[in-house]
This record gives structure tokens, C-alpha cells and sequence, in this order.
């Protein structure tokens, strides 16, 4: 398969960045003037992303594999539709539970959606089905984002 484009990797690399940038604001400013506006900002920004990589996966499991993992393609495609929808719903339970102002729970929903979508992505696809860079940039946001959501959890969400 093609090379990632540079524009699409460099804006997977970075699309964290305004994660990043509201966990350093949860860390060392006020949480009673910061948190009420911020941790719905910072849910719903992780949440857009999950979903994203959804929207990325929708794409993928319409593409026929290069190489069948194994027989039945029916199975193959369903499993990997699945992926599709995963990250949805956990974005969604995520967005509920901000709603009720279960900040930390909702992080932890996000946590776990993006670790689960990756580890799904990663068993029901053939690296050469993929685009050359895209499970590299995948870890390396993943990573980042992660490192966000605990550092949220951690930090200033309250309990």
C-alpha cells in the first residue's frame, strides 16, 4: 500500500496538540475557574478524535484485504465494521457521563476506547492493508493522547 501523504500524517501527528495544551492548563491553573469550562472541552476533543479514527476504520473495512487473514471474508469485514462503531459508542458514554459531570469516569471511558480501537485495529489488519506509516503515527498519538487522559485523571479531574 502508498505512503501516508505528509499533509494527513503531519495533521494525525499533531491533532493531540490541543489535548496536551488543556492538560497543562487543568495542571497549573485554578480548577474552580478552569475545570467547569475545560474538562467538557477535553472530553469532547478526545471524543471527536476517537471517533475520527472510527471514521477511519469505516473507510478501511470497505477496502477488499490484500491478503485474507483467513476464509471467511463475511467474518473479516463484520469484524472489522465493528471497529468502526467501538470507538462511537465509548465516545458517546463518554459524552453522557460528562453531561452528569463524571468527569473522571469519562476520561477513563476514553481511556479504554482508545486503547481497545487500537488494539482491535491492530489484530484485524495485515500491516500491508494499512498505509505505510499509519500504525506508527496510530502508536505515537495513541501514546500522546493517553498520556493526556491520565494526566487529566490524575491531575485536577474532580473525583
Amino acid at each position: 500500500m502508498k505512503q501516508i501523504p505528509l499533509l494527513p500524517f503531519l495533521l494525525g501527528v499533531l491533532s493531540p496538540i490541543p489535548l496536551v495544551m488543556m492538560v497543562l492548563i487543568m495542571m497549573f491553573y485554578s480548577p474552580q475557574t478552569m475545570l467547569p469550562i475545560l474538562l467538557p472541552a477535553f472530553v469532547g476533543y478526545a471524543t471527536i478524535i476517537l471517533s475520527f479514527i472510527g471514521g477511519i476504520n469505516w473507510i478501511l473495512s470497505m477496502q477488499k484485504p490484500v491478503i485474507l487473514l483467513d476464509n471467511n471474508v463475511n467474518a473479516i469485514d463484520k469484524k472489522r465494521l465493528s471497529i468502526a462503531v467501538v470507538p462511537c459508542l465509548f465516545g458517546e458514554l463518554a459524552i453522557i457521563l460528562t453531561a452528569y459531570h463524571k468527569w473522571s469516569m469519562a476520561t477513563l471511558f476514553l481511556i479504554i476506547g482508545f486503547a481497545v480501537t487500537l488494539f482491535l485495529e491492530r489484530n484485524s489488519y495485515l500491516p500491508t492493508e494499512q498505509p505505510a506509516g499509519y500504525r506508527t503515527m496510530r502508536w505515537l498519538t495513541t501514546f500522546v493522547i493517553q498520556l493526556c487522559l491520565i494526566g487529566a485523571v490524575i491531575s485536577r479531574t474532580p473525583w
